[in-house]
């Protein structure tokens, strides 16, 4: 089983932001702690995101690191 079908199926196939149908075709899956800041690849640290819930946690990870 692929990576993306074990974290969608170990979440219910529902995003970890918003609890919306996650669906392959149009969502993402995630790192909860980002490599960059020491997360690892493990299916541990990965969770299915819907594209809006994404969207909006990456965009808050750049404004920490921006220092806002």
């Amino acid at each position: 089983m692929k990576t993306r079908q074990r974290v969608a199926l170990a979440h219910g196939h529902r995003c970890a932001g918003c609890g919306r149908l996650w669906m392959a075709s149009r969502d993402q899956i995630d790192h909860v702690i980002p490599l960059e800041r020491g997360g690892s690849n493990d299916d541990a640290n990965l969770q299915p995101l819907c594209d809006a819930c994404h969207k909006a946690k990456t965009a808050a990870e750049a404004g920490a690191r921006a220092g806002r």
